[in-house]
């Protein structure tokens, strides 16, 4: 156990000490917490990234649950082509998937030019790159495979002699969807949204790619902080601040929903 120990402690506690201490040390205990919060630009981009990830974490649930459903109530063969095309996606380059989504949004893109061709719109186009609702779809497309997994071991734990039984009984298909298979989803349903909810919180390259002046998420302005401007106490404190934030986040859910013992199901 010592080599995986170690490697924990160096690649991940390391950085974690590291950026904590400086954040520290360049703004003391209190102004760790107040100095962001004075910057309008940073409170500004915190609204943003909680609505960005709240609607992704809601898209995202939904079309993950009809993709486990359709997953696990189609024929074996149609089901394991759809876990297939699911994780073909899953593992091409985040840069490539992302920049092939820039050029189907990007003005002239692919999008528009096959709604002009379908009287769908305009010369001007749909107008989604850089914009809000141009930015959902792909950050569900990107997020939609650490909604499923868990989804679908829970699906995978419900016994098949408990719906064979509640149809036996009388039960219509939307009766057992209902009451029988949705509600044991519910735990694997509470992993995916917070697995999603936090990743979409610290989210950079596809809003980079992407996004505009008016989508500007928290992970941005920690990159140009950083990488432009050199304000390493403003970016420490605002990385210390959104790993503490993550943190009691998953404290807090995993004590009411026992989101841990999900995990041990993937």
């Amino acid at each position: 156990m010592l080599p995986p120990a170690l490697l924990l402690v160096l690649g991940m506690l390391g950085p974690v000490a590291v950026t904590i201490g400086v954040a520290l040390r360049e703004n003391g205990p209190v102004g760790a917490v107040t100095q962001p919060m004075r910057d309008p630009m940073v409170v500004h981009s915190i609204g943003k990234t909680l609505l960005l990830a709240v609607t992704v974490t809601i898209a995202t649930w939904i079309c993950g649950l009809l993709f486990t459903l359709a997953v696990g109530l189609a024929p074996r063969v149609v089901g394991q082509i759809l876990f297939g095309i699911l994780f073909l996606t899953f593992w091409i380059s985040l840069l490539v998937r992302t920049y092939g989504w820039v050029l189907t949004l990007q003005p002239n893109g692919a999008l528009d030019t096959l709604g002009r061709s379908l009287g769908l719109t305009d010369a001007a186009g749909f107008g989604l790159f850089q914009t809000l609702p141009g930015l959902l779809p792909p950050m569900v497309h990107i997020m939609l495979p650490y909604m499923v997994l868990p989804i679908y071991a829970s699906l995978q734990a419900l016994d098949p002699a408990q719906v064979r039984a509640a149809r036996s009984l009388g039960g219509s298909e939307f009766l057992v969807l209902r009451r029988l298979v949705l509600p044991s989803l519910r735990s694997g349903s509470w992993a995916g949204v917070l697995l999603v909810f936090i990743l979409s919180l610290g989210f950079y390259v596809t809003p980079a790619f992407l996004g505009g002046p008016g989508t500007q998420v928290l992970a941005m302005v920690i990159g140009v902080q950083f990488g432009r401007l050199e304000n390493i106490g403003l970016t420490a404190a605002l990385g210390a601040l959104l790993l503490i934030a993550v943190l009691v986040l998953y404290a807090i859910a995993d004590r009411i929903f026992k989101i841990s013992e999900q995990w041990e199901r993937v």
